[in-house]
C-alpha cells in the first residue's frame, strides 16, 4: 500500500538524487556494476535496459543525502534471528552502491545433496528506484522470462529466468531495490522468510509482498492486489474493495491511462518505517483509532505515466487536521530544504510540498474526513486529476 511506495522517499535522509552505475573502485576495474549488485542473474535484455538508465544518470552528483542511501544499502543485511532455522549468513561482498550476502542452509547429513544457498542484494537506486523496477520488468520478459507480481502494484515481482532455472524476487523500498534469488534448493516456507528478512532490513517487511502459491495459502486478499499478472481474457472474480467510499474519491483514468485502484485499513496498508509509525500515532489524537484509518491508492500498473494517487480516510474526523498530520509526518514536509506552499488546481485548493530534488512533487488535498496526495513531476497531470477527484 501507500506507504510502502513513498514513505522512505519522505524521510529525512531520503537521497535526493539518483545513484548511477557501479562505480567501481581500481581493482575492480572491468566488471559491471549489475553484475557487482546481483552476480546470478543472467538475463541479457535486462542488463542492457538497466545499464542504458544507468547512462542517463551519469554524473548527477552526490552529497550527504546520497551516502546515506547507500549507507543505508550496506547495513540492509537480514538479522540471523530472522532466518530459517538451521541457516546462517555467509559471506558478504560491497560494492559502491549495496552489498551482496550469501545465506546457507542446513548441509545435508549424509552429504549426497549439495548445501542450500539463497543470494540476497540491496542496491540504491535512490530516486530512480521506481523506474529501475519498471524497466526491470519490461527488459526481463523481453528475455523471455516470466514476470509474476507479488500484490503490490509493480513494487515486488518474481522473475522466472528460463536460461537459469532460477527464480529471481525484486522489491523496493524508497531508493532501495532489494533481490533475493534461488535456484530451488530452499523450499518455499524457508525462502519467503529469508525475504522477509531482507525487506525487514530494508526497512519494511512487507515489502516484497507474497507469492502466488503464498496468497493462496494464506488465504490474503486484497482490493486490487492480483497475486499474479492479470489475464486480460480471464478477469476472474473481483474483491470487494476494503474502503469502497474512499476508492470512489479518486480518479480511474488520467493522461489517456486507465488507473488502477486498491484500498486497504491501516492494519494491512500502513507501514512499520518511521514516518509510518510517526502518521499512526497521530491517529488518536484526530479522535479515531488506527483500525479505522482506510488507506487507498491509484496508479497505472505498466507505470506508463508519471503519477501516483494516495488517500486517507478517518470517518467522522476533521479532514483539515488528517492533512496537517499526513504532510507533517507521512510527507516528512517539516525536513530540512522541503518548500511548502498553497496552489490552486482545477478550482481546487492544495498544499504543495516540493524536496528540492527535481523530482515529482506531491499536492496535497483535504475532504470532509479523507485527504488525497497527488506525486507527480507533471503539472498538467496534476491539474487533470485535481479536476477529477470527488
Amino acid at each position: 500500500m501507500p506507504t510502502r511506495r513513498t514513505s522512505p522517499r519522505r524521510s529525512a535522509t531520503r537521497p535526493t538524487v539518483p545513484v548511477g552505475p557501479y562505480e567501481a573502485d581500481d581493482e575492480d576495474e572491468g566488471h559491471g556494476w549489475l553484475t557487482a549488485a546481483a552476480p546470478w542473474l543472467a538475463l541479457g535484455a535486462a542488463v542492457v535496459a538497466i545499464a542504458a538508465l544507468a547512462v542517463t544518470l551519469l554524473g548527477r552528483g552526490g552529497g550527504s543525502d546520497l551516502d546515506a542511501c547507500r549507507r543505508a544499502a550496506w547495513a540492509a543485511i537480514p538479522a540471523t534471528g530472522d532466518l530459517p532455522t538451521g541457516w546462517t549468513l555467509s559471506t558478504t561482498d560491497l560494492n559502491a552502491n549495496g552489498m551482496t550476502v550469501s545465506i546457507l542452509g542446513e548441509p545435508s547429513a549424509d552429504g549426497t545433496t549439495s548445501q542450500p544457498v539463497v543470494y540476497a542484494s540491496v542496491t540504491c537506486y535512490g530516486d530512480v528506484a521506481a523506474t529501475a523496477m519498471s524497466q526491470y520488468r519490461v527488459a526481463a520478459k523481453e528475455a523471455g522470462a516470466t514476470v509474476t507480481d507479488r500484490g503490490l502494484g509493480g513494487d515486488a515481482y518474481d522473475v522466472d529466468n528460463p536460461s537459469t532455472g532460477s527464480i529471481t524476487t525484486l522489491f523496493r523500498v524508497g531508493g532501495l531495490i532489494g533481490q533475493v534469488a534461488d535456484a530451488g534448493s530452499a523450499g518455499p516456507t524457508e525462502l519467503a522468510a529469508i525475504t522477509s528478512a531482507v525487506a525487514s532490513a530494508m526497512g519494511d517487511r512487507a515489502a516484497a509482498g507474497v507469492s502466488g502459491g503464498q496468497a493462496e495459502a494464506s488465504g490474503a486478499v486484497g482490493s486490487g492486489e492480483p497475486s499474479a499478472e492479470p489475464d486480460s481474457s480471464d478477469p476472474g472474480p473481483s474483491e470487494s474493495p476494503a474502503a469502497p467510499e474512499l476508492e470512489r474519491h479518486l480518479p480511474t483514468e488520467a493522461g489517456g491511462t486507465t488507473l488502477t485502484i486498491q484500498s486497504a485499513t491501516a492494519a494491512d496498508g500502513l507501514g512499520s518505517d518511521p514516518t509510518s509509525r510517526a502518521f499512526a500515532a497521530v491517529i488518536p489524537t484526530l479522535g479515531g483509532k488506527l483500525s479505522d484509518l482506510e488507506i487507498a491508492q491509484a496508479y497505472d500498473e505498466q507505470q506508463a505515466i508519471d503519477l501516483n494517487i494516495f488517500a486517507f480516510r478517518l470517518p467522522d474526523a476533521d479532514g483539515t487536521k488528517l492533512k496537517a498530520a499526513v504532510i507533517d509526518t507521512w510527507l516528512s514536509a517539516g525536513a530540512a530544504g522541503v518548500k511548502k506552499s498553497d496552489v490552486t488546481l482545477a478550482g481546487k485548493a492544495f498544499t504543495k510540498i516540493d524536496y528540492g530534488d527535481a523530482g515529482a512533487i506531491d499536492y496535497v488535498f483535504s475532504g470532509t474526513d479523507y485527504v488525497i496526495v497527488v506525486e507527480t513531476s507533471d503539472a498538467a497531470i496534476a491539474t487533470e486529476v485535481a479536476g477529477k477527484l470527488k
